[in-house]
């Protein structure tokens, strides 16, 4: 076994324990990398996870109205706005907004389809409705939300 006789010899003994600057810049360089294509990847994670929440959140304020109709004793109507993007109930004043790039399709009763472009599904205070479906397609993702016409029940069905 060699000891260190001398200062120099522990400093050189040191320097070749230690890592080099050329070293520590190339680690910070590959963790740089991997943060960038991690923030690339999760930005399409970001909008499918917006899409996700607004699907749950539409399907969520259909049976708020069925219940109010069910509730207060009076015909409801949940609003399809798809010119202007907007989803919800006037009256009470949520509006779902969609996202950019999401895409819908409603079918709806002809006896709810408004002349201004809007249509409506009406929940009756049987807890029945005038029945739909909406299908919401974001990046090759299609999904539906399925309004029953006889027991009103809402709900949502990858396709």
């Amino acid at each position: 076994m060699r000891m260190a006789t001398s200062p120099t010899d522990r400093l050189r003994h040191s320097r070749q324990a230690g890592f080099t600057l050329i070293e520590l810049l190339a680690v910070m360089t590959i963790l740089a990398i991997a943060i960038t294509a991690f923030s690339y990847s999760s930005g399409t994670g970001l909008g499918t996870a917006r899409f996700r929440a607004m699907l749950v959140e539409t399907s969520a304020a259909i049976a708020a109205e069925r219940s109010a109709a069910i509730r207060r004793a009076e015909e409801r109507v949940f609003l399809i706005d798809v010119r202007n993007r907007r989803l919800g109930n006037p009256g009470s004043g949520k509006r779902i907004l969609m996202p950019e790039g999401v895409m819908l399709t409603a079918s709806i009763a002809q006896s709810e389809q408004n002349s201004d472009g809007t249509a409506g599904i009406r929940f009756y205070p049987a807890g029945t409705s005038s029945g739909g479906t909406l299908a919401f397609t974001y990046r090759a993702q299609v999904y539906e939300i399925r309004v029953n016409w006889l027991t009103g029940s809402v709900t949502m069905h990858r396709v």
